[in-house]
């Protein structure tokens, strides 16, 4: 090879090298313009309205106050990740995932598994609070809240609801763990809301009180393959004036109270006085559930606390196929008041082996229209143990002649 084409290869080396390094500076140059790298951040972070909580500097370490960081991705995506992390993310105060300044649409998934009562590989809920104000907050007027869904998420709150959400619409919890703990409002809360559907869930409150309650018009209300449970004092579900409602395929356990339509105040505290949105429910179906260790497993249009307040009416009710227990408890299984066109078929009674209530206890609201169940038809149940009657409607009398016969004669009665 000859010197000249030697030093001729050595100088396009030469040039080559430094046509790298000057690009290497104009792209710099150009990442570095104002904006340039903020832009390319934001594209990776809400790819398709997909956003991950990480990218937007939660931390996930059960230490550090993630709430800001959380909040900027709900306030960026539509479909917000919260990936596994090794502690948890550690909220102080709410998470806005709707109202005045957002237009629903939110989806909040969860990355940690959380089926099976509540069982995360030996990991706590993905997000605490810090239990001074209600954890997932949605609050404002119906076209504000629409599809606001958590999906496979785990919180735990204390002393305030996990998800308090009011004027939803088109709203679905699905296979999430919710508890809240030393409160006595709920761990879930809905009010004014509609088409609102919680399914293969786990929820649950102690403290006094309820794992779901819907006032004001929550029109249909689905709960279906849940495992719902409430407190020493409190209970799983209560429902006020509200429409086409549904219980199906749940379990229901441990508490006070199971299921509560219209009693017309909040019977772990019956010296409140009535609860707002409190009133007649229509169209309710309660099918296939499984009521284990619940001191009053159903109260339908009764408040169980006569004398001051007598319950409200529930319109058509369908009541099927359910296994109601109280097992070690000496109380009525089912409480009915002011019902009317019920239809109670296909259940399985199992009272204490020793019990001496009735299987389903009727009251009596002088006075109300209707005041004791009427035009309710209620045959082919079982009922297991126990001395009591079937159905009674204890020592009240309706102008001199007992409500048992009245209930036997105003209704369609087989007894098991």
């Amino acid at each position: 090879m000859s010197r000249l084409s030697f030093r001729k290869r050595i100088m396009n080396r030469k040039l080559a090298a430094f046509g790298l390094i000057v690009s290497g500076v104009v792209t710099l140059a150009l990442s570095c313009q104002p904006g340039g790298l903020l832009i390319g951040q934001v594209e990776r972070r809400t790819t398709g309205g997909r956003v991950s909580v990480i990218d937007f500097g939660a931390v996930g370490d059960g230490k550090t106050n993630d709430r800001a960081a959380i909040q900027a991705a709900i306030d960026a995506g539509e479909e917000i990740h919260f990936p596994n992390v090794a502690s948890h993310y550690r909220v102080v105060g709410s998470l806005k995932i709707g109202g005045s300044d957002q237009s629903g649409g939110k989806r909040l998934i969860g990355h940690r598994p959380c089926r099976g009562g509540g069982a995360f590989q030996g990991k706590p809920a993905l997000i605490l609070g810090d239990g001074s104000a209600s954890l997932l907050v949605a609050n404002g007027t119906t076209p504000q809240n629409r599809a606001i869904e958590l999906i496979g998420l785990s919180a735990l709150n204390s002393g305030h609801p996990v998800l308090d959400l009011m004027s939803g619409v088109d709203a679905m919890v699905d296979n999430c763990w919710l508890r809240s703990v030393k409160n006595t409002d709920a761990a879930v809360r809905l009010r004014e809301s509609y088409n609102v559907t919680i399914r293969e869930s786990t929820i649950g409150c102690s403290g006094g009180g309820f794992a779901v309650t819907a006032y004001q018009q929550c029109n249909k209300l689905r709960i279906q393959n849940c495992r719902i449970g409430g407190g020493d004092v409190g209970g799983a579900v209560h429902v006020e004036q509200s429409v086409n409602v549904q219980l199906e395929g749940n379990i229901v356990e441990l508490g006070v109270y199971g299921l509560v339509v219209s009693s017309g105040i909040r019977l772990d505290q019956p010296d409140s006085g009535n609860v707002d949105g409190a009133g007649a429910c229509h169209a309710l179906r309660i099918t296939s559930n499984y009521f284990e260790n619940v001191q009053h497993p159903l109260v339908i249009g009764s408040a169980m606390n006569l004398a001051n307040h007598p319950g409200q009416a529930v319109f058509g009710a369908v009541i099927e196929s359910n296994n109601i227990g109280t097992y070690g408890f000496d109380f009525p299984l089912m409480t009915i008041g002011r019902l009317r066109a019920a239809s109670i078929r296909g259940n399985s009674f199992w009272r204490k082996v020793d019990g001496k209530s009735p299987a389903i206890l009727s009251t009596f609201a002088p006075g109300a229209t209707p005041p004791h169940p009427t035009a309710c038809v209620i045959e082919a149940n079982h009922l297991t143990n126990g001395t009591g009657p079937f159905l009674s409607g204890g020592d009240v009398k309706v102008g001199g002649v007992p409500l048992d016969q009245k209930l036997k004669a105003e209704n369609d009665l087989k007894l098991p």
